[in-house]
């Protein structure tokens, strides 16, 4: 036996090597993809319907609110002075809803009050004020409590702020 046959056998055993390995991994990859099946499967009978009513729970809840607007006045944009920094204005536009049609015509009548009572309030803001959204959100809420004392039957619903521009 030459050197020759000694790599002519060690070839041809190491040949049918990877073939066993290549079906023993193919054979764990098929029971493990076989396993993950049946969990999903199994996962699926015994929770898919509780997770699936508890997504879809929400939108029906959603369908039935039913969010009712009322009359809205959009006020002319006020320009006003920052306080604190003479230098800088803001321009904010704001809106007002009410309940009902009542509390428009009241408002109507009250309009310039309303104005003067707003920026009563805005003339007092820093300028943090209108860059921080949280500022804006607190400005909004004494918006609504300084111009709600204006109703007496409690006609306003709500304040908002449609545009602000600071320079």
């Amino acid at each position: 036996m030459g050197e020759d046959d000694i790599r002519e056998t060690a070839t041809s055993e190491e040949a049918p090597a990877p073939a066993k390995g290549k079906k023993g991994f193919l054979k764990i990859l098929i029971i493990v993809l076989v396993v993950l099946a049946a969990a999903g499967a199994g996962g699926y009978y015994f929770y898919g319907k509780s997770v699936q009513a508890h997504v879809q729970k929400p939108k029906a809840e959603k369908q039935q609110e039913k969010v009712e607007i009322g009359p809205i006045i959009a006020l002319e944009p006020f320009v006003i002075n920052v306080s604190g920094d003479p230098s800088k204005y803001v321009k904010i536009s704001v809106a007002i809803e009410l309940k009902n049609e009542k509390g428009m015509e009241q408002a109507k009548k009250i309009t310039p009050v309303v104005r003067d009572v707003m920026l009563g309030v805005l003339g007092t803001k820093p300028p943090d004020t209108f860059i921080d959204v949280n500022g804006r959100s607190g400005l909004k809420k004494e918006l609504f409590d300084s111009v709600g004392r204006l109703f007496a039957d409690g006609g306003l619903k709500a304040v908002y702020i449609t545009d602000i521009v600071m320079q």
